[in-house]
């Protein structure tokens, strides 16, 4: 029996472990099955559909402080067991709300996973400052919207197949597709149509960190190896896991 979660942003975080379940499903009692059909239903409640949209900018290993994230979590919209990538490529608040800015918290438990990091992504209406941005080497990543702030570009590999690591693409009716993306069907600042669209001030004089470091973020602890295990031979994208020796902490702050 085979479980599947693909009309979703969030299908790819969650079907990995659905279709983990769903190997066992043959083994499973009527009544226990019926339980986890119903946990299911409950899980697809909260999940929404996204918008196309990647980062113009992104901060590997890069946080605003948690006076901020405190201060501004009544404007925020979290979503849990993502990929890095599916929080960079996709927006997730709704008319009249604009995301202007991200962040990405790491859950290091997923780090050998297909497709991590994975995490919980939270998107937000506002935009901190540089002074408000903290270091937090592998636990979390940022990315903004609309030319704000960052290093230009979403800052990760494509969306990748939980099972086997190939790259595809997710358009905004939630559904993924492996293999070579339709550009086409990007919503690129879909949001600056909205009526009374208006952003703050983009960063400016802001030095950033190296630039070198590898495209994917690490998938594993500050002081251990890269557990990305990157893809099923054959799978579309090539892709090889950089050693850990290639990430390198960031400074404390931005100059």
């Amino acid at each position: 029996m085979f479980i599947g979660v693909q009309s979703f942003s969030t299908s790819l975080g969650t079907s990995f472990k659905i279709n983990i379940y769903s190997e066992l499903s043959e083994n499973m009692g009527f009544i226990n099955l019926a339980i986890f059909s119903s946990s299911m239903i409950l899980l697809c409640s909260n999940l929404v559909i996204a918008n196309w949209d990647p980062a113009t900018g992104h901060l590997h290993d890069y946080r605003p402080s948690q006076n901020w994230m405190n201060e501004h979590k009544d404007g925020s919209k979290c979503y849990k067991a993502i990929q890095v990538a599916e929080c960079a490529q996709n927006t997730r608040l709704a008319y009249p709300n604009v995301q202007l800015f991200a962040t990405f918290n790491v859950d290091h438990s997923d780090d050998n996973y297909h497709g991590c990091p994975y995490g919980t992504c939270c998107a937000y209406t506002d935009l901190p400052s540089p002074s408000d941005m903290e270091a937090d080497f592998t636990n979390y990543h940022s990315f903004f919207w609309h030319g704000l702030g960052g290093i230009s570009g979403p800052g990760t590999n494509p969306i990748a197949n939980p099972q086997t690591g190939a790259f595809g693409w997710e358009s905004s009716d939630g559904k993924f597709h492996e293999g070579k993306p339709d550009v086409s069907q990007e919503q690129k600042n879909h949001d600056s149509n909205y009526p009374g669209f208006k952003l703050p001030p983009a960063w400016s004089n802001v030095e950033y960190p190296n630039q070198s470091s590898p495209a994917q973020p690490k998938c594993g602890q500050a002081d251990g190896d890269n557990l990305d295990p990157g893809q099923v031979h054959g799978s579309y994208g090539n892709y090889e896991p950089a050693p850990a020796s290639s990430y390198k902490a960031p400074p404390t702050h931005l100059a």
